[in-house]
């Protein structure tokens, strides 16, 4: 902005329009890319603190890049084993749910669960629509008929999905090696432009959403890391299959606030239509009490402790976030509120140096 001194009023605005235009224009060319540059800068946000320690390792002219490069291939396999692994579970049960279609087409509808038909006033008239259902239907030949154009279509649309987000996840780790390589000068950059820009009064604000984004990682992640963990064991107590498996699922909704309570209450009403019922109230039960602790006591907690954020807002930025910007919202919700919160506080602080209400 220095050289800019010299110019006159309509040159400084044409300037500026100019630079406008080419940032939109930017933007708009990067507009496929920019979730994957913006989930490379929270990871390196996240793991900051990590990586200092494994920098430290490293010695001689070249430990940035070795550094770097290690510690990205550490990242990537934390987080695309657990995806080899559950796309591996499902091929197996997509072949074995394939053996199931063909069977079914040759012994007839499968019946209902015996505990259901002997529910008192319901339970007959449930067996008794469930068998209408498959006579109205032409049999099992023709729900098979109707049901398999939306299945395969589905399963188109998922490998699409499936392609486009590993196609993201490996671009994010690509950007993250160069940031982990460059982060001091990106740093450095980053705070002289903003000075520049905005003064020296944005620095507490960065300061706040940095650490919002740190405290949503640590009480986002982990805590859903947890849940996971915790919940693959009362699964696997509970007789479900693949407890691993649909731990990791579950601890994958746990990211999104009460999501997780969808996905242990749609295992629990599976076991007690197979007839487990006792275990699938124990699941429920169990599922309950522990998503209730993390999402409503250590989540908050962590967040809001680091961020000074209030309960309320944590569960906002979560919730506002993740409807605005997907998934990625969950980290940028809380940072953004974070850096509102601080605007505020600084807008209405007691300037004598007295707390305001």
């Amino acid at each position: 902005m220095a050289n800019s001194a010299g110019l006159s009023t309509s040159q400084r605005i044409a300037r500026s329009l100019l630079i406008a235009f080419l940032a939109g224009l930017g933007v708009w060319m990067l507009r496929r890319f920019l979730p994957a540059l913006c989930w490379a800068v929270v990871l390196a946000i996240a793991t900051s603190s990590v990586y200092e320690g494994w920098l430290a390792r490293f010695r001689g002219r070249r430990r940035e890049l070795w550094a770097a490069a290690t510690f990205t291939v550490l990242v990537g396999v934390v987080l695309i084993a657990p995806l080899v692994y559950g796309a591996a579970i499902a091929v197996s049960e997509a072949i074995s749910l394939a053996h199931a279609y063909v069977g079914s087409a040759h012994n007839g509808p499968p019946t209902l669960p015996a505990w259901l038909a002997r529910i008192p006033l319901l339970g007959e008239w449930m067996q008794r629509a469930w068998s209408d259902f498959f006579a109205n239907a032409g049999g099992v030949q023709g729900v098979l008929a109707s049901v398999r154009p939306v299945l395969f279509d589905w399963t188109r649309r998922l490998g699409v999905q499936a392609i486009h987000r590993m196609a993201t996840l490996v671009f994010s780790l690509i950007t993250l090696f160069f940031v982990y390589v460059r982060r001091d000068a990106l740093a450095a950059e980053v705070s002289r432009a903003n000075r520049r820009l905005f003064g020296e009064s944005v620095e507490p604000l960065l300061a706040h959403a940095v650490a919002a984004i740190r405290a949503t990682v640590d009480g986002v992640v982990l805590v859903a890391v947890a849940e996971g963990a915790v919940l693959g064991v009362v699964y696997g107590l509970s007789g479900v299959p693949h407890p691993v498996l649909l731990g990791a699922l579950t601890g994958l909704f746990a990211m999104i606030p009460f999501a997780a309570s969808i996905a242990c209450g749609v295992i629990a009403a599976a076991l007690m239509l197979q007839g487990a019922i006792a275990a699938g109230v124990a699941v429920a039960v169990a599922g309950s009490l522990i998503l209730f602790v993390a999402d409503h006591l250590v989540r908050p907690a962590i967040i809001g402790g680091a961020a000074r954020l209030p309960f309320l807002w944590v569960m906002l930025g979560l919730l506002g976030g993740v409807e605005s910007f997907g998934l990625l919202g969950i980290f940028l919700g809380p940072a953004l509120l974070a850096a509102l919160l601080a605007i505020w506080r600084e807008s209405v602080a007691d300037p004598t140096g007295g707390r305001s209400a």
